[in-house]
């Protein structure tokens, strides 16, 4: 069952690998995973997959997903994701042959297409002395099609490697653990609006599955958390909350869940927002293959969840549109690539 009951925002316990969050600066296959179906009287619910089936056997690796500084002004990109590992795990780092992220690569409106690649790692020392930032970037090979495209949303399961001319179990350092979620920047306004929202979102998904505690104040609670994401550059935003009824039901109408599939087809839907009865959630893609949308939940049974859905032609939906955010936030600033004017994060 959903429980949206506004119960108050804690995460509990504290990884005994990660005693403290460390700061950025301190320290052709295809695949398609089975899953177990869920279904209430609305069709299939879902919590989206937390590990992938082919890495059960593998080791966990001492290594965190940095959010942080994979959301830096300059990493947000609409043709490549930059990925940021804070990595303390010995084996790793005294890889002298170098390291390979193998990476697992999902656009969420197109999970059957899954994709296998793998991208060299560098590392350089942080503050931390125990930690090093690894990095590697995901980003299109010439000659085949793109596997990152602007103003999408992509999960990511990484294993590091010895770097190798073959990989295999024999070559595997070990998993990340935790699927990561990103999105990829945009070419206008509201693309690179939506990718803020996403990417808010995100890292508190991530802290929550890491039993971390998160420096935001907000309550466990779905409609706050949808207007927590949305108020940072959102129009008629109040304390950092956005104010849905400025947002939609006046010159922007809501939308019936029924037309999720034409509002996908016309743009990105990250972002957008959800109310069925008792609960509310935000939009991250619609699946026309499999007939789905991803979603984003916050107090989804008292945490933090992406969630697959049917759609329900009762839902109640937000469409997000360039006049809902505020002026002056997310301009060209002299390079496609680079927003300037993004709020701090």
């Amino acid at each position: 069952m959903v429980r949206c009951n506004g119960v108050r925002f804690v995460f509990m316990g504290i990884l005994a690998a990660f005693a403290a969050v460390p700061t950025a600066d301190a320290a052709p296959r295809r695949f398609f995973a089975r899953r177990s179906a869920n279904y209430d009287s609305g069709g299939l619910k879902d919590i989206a997959p937390k590990a992938d089936p082919a890495s059960t056997d593998f080791r966990a690796l001492q290594a965190s997903y940095s959010y942080e500084k994979a959301m830096e002004n300059e990493h947000a990109l609409p043709d490549r994701l930059r990925v940021f590992l804070l990595v303390r795990d010995p084996e790793v780092l005294e890889a002298t042959e170098g390291v390979t992220a193998e990476v697992k690569i999902t656009d969420l409106s197109r999970e059957r297409a899954t994709r296998l690649r793998y991208f060299p790692v560098s590392f350089q020392p942080t503050s931390t002395p125990e930690y090093q930032l690894a990095t590697f970037e995901v980003a299109n090979a010439e000659g085949e099609g793109p596997i990152v495209e602007p103003a999408r949303i992509y999960r990511l399961f990484v294993n590091l490697h010895r770097r190798s001319g073959r990989y295999g179990k024999e070559t595997v350092l070990g998993k990340v653990v935790s699927p990561y979620y990103v999105a990829s920047s945009g070419n206008n306004r509201l693309d690179r609006a939506r990718c803020h929202i996403a990417m808010r979102t995100f890292r508190e998904f991530y802290y929550a599955q890491r039993g971390w505690r998160s420096n935001e104040n907000y309550p466990m609670d779905c409609y706050a958390y949808y207007t927590w994401a949305t108020g940072s550059c959102t129009v008629g935003a109040q304390n950092g909350r956005a104010i849905l009824d400025r947002l939609f039901g006046g010159r922007r109408p809501y939308n019936s869940g029924g037309q999720i599939l034409r509002l996908a087809k016309q743009g990105p839907i990250h972002g957008d927002y959800v109310r069925k009865p008792g609960h509310s959630f935000m939009l991250l893609s619609y699946d026309e293959q499999a007939g789905h949308v991803w979603t984003m939940e916050g107090n989804f049974n008292s945490t933090i969840e992406v969630v697959i859905r049917s759609v329900d032609s009762g839902w109640v939906v937000g469409h997000l549109v360039d006049e809902h955010i505020r002026p002056g936030l997310f301009e060209m600033t002299g390079s496609p690539a680079v927003d300037a004017a993004r709020p701090s994060l």
